[in-house]
C-alpha cells in the first residue's frame, strides 16, 4: 500500500456548470464520487481576523482528484470547501498524484 492510496474514504461533489435561467451557467452540483485518500493538517495562509482562530485547513492527497474550484468535499462528517485548482503531480504511474486544500465551510 502506498501513501498515495489513502486510508479514509472522502466524498467528492463536483463542481458541474448548470443553466442560470439567463442564458448563462452557474456553478452547480454533479453526481458524488468517493475517492480514497489520506488527510493531513495544514497551516492556513491566511491568518484569521485579530482574536480569531482561522478556518482549519487540510491537505488532501489521491491518486486523482475527480473535481476543481468550487467543489465540495464530505469527510470527517463535515463539509469542506476545495481551495483553488488541484495541484496535479507527474510523473511515472506510481508516482504520479493530486494536492489539494480544503477549508472547512462555515
Amino acid at each position: 500500500m502506498s501513501l498515495l492510496d489513502g486510508a479514509e474514504d472522502v466524498r467528492v461533489v463536483p463542481a458541474v456548470p448548470v443553466d442560470d435561467g439567463y442564458g448563462g451557467t452557474v456553478p452547480g452540483e454533479g453526481a458524488p464520487v468517493v475517492i480514497r485518500a489520506r488527510v493531513v493538517p495544514s497551516d492556513s495562509a491566511e491568518p484569521g481576523p485579530a482574536g480569531y482562530l482561522a478556518d482549519p485547513t487540510y491537505r488532501l492527497y489521491t491518486r486523482a482528484f475527480p473535481a476543481g474550484p468550487w467543489s465540495r468535499v464530505e469527510w470527517a462528517g463535515q463539509t469542506w470547501s476545495v481551495v483553488g485548482a488541484p495541484q496535479r503531480y507527474g510523473g511515472g504511474s506510481r508516482t504520479a498524484h493530486d494536492v489539494v486544500m480544503i477549508r472547512k465551510r462555515g
